[in-house]
């Protein structure tokens, strides 16, 4: 059988395509990257934003972070999060190192980043302690 450059490039290219993660598949993601790091940022000040906590909160462990491809991109992140002893004040007044304050506790978010269509949205927001 008699196989064309062309053929055989065409095969190769969808026999990378076809190994990749497909659009709206759930991949593992780092949360080193630019995007990704800042959709968790965002889900975590949106969640400072609407706790009725005199302290904020921050993150000390992800225990994971997917994305998705879905006419944007859909980040779920789930968390180990504690009170960082912070007040949200520009002066930053934070209490002494208290054990209560670190006892951590599981969040899940899911932040939907569309940026064509202005700032990202944060879909779900859900923690247990």
């Amino acid at each position: 059988m008699f196989w064309t450059t062309a053929t055989l490039l065409v095969i190769l290219a969808f026999a990378r395509v076809s190994t990749s993660p497909m659009s709206g598949e759930m991949t593992d993601t780092d949360v080193n990257i630019p995007a990704v790091k800042d959709g968790l940022n965002f889900a975590v000040g949106e969640f400072n934003k609407q706790s009725n906590d005199v302290y904020i909160y921050k993150v000390a462990k992800v225990i994971k972070a997917t994305s998705q491809v879905v006419s944007g991109t859909m980040y779920r992140f789930e968390v180990e999060m504690v009170i960082s002893g912070c007040k949200p004040s520009p002066q930053e007044m934070c209490a002494k190192d208290n054990s209560e304050l670190k006892k951590p506790y599981t969040c899940y978010f899911e932040v939907w980043s569309q940026p064509w269509l202005g700032p990202p949205k944060l879909m779900k927001n859900v923690c247990k302690h």
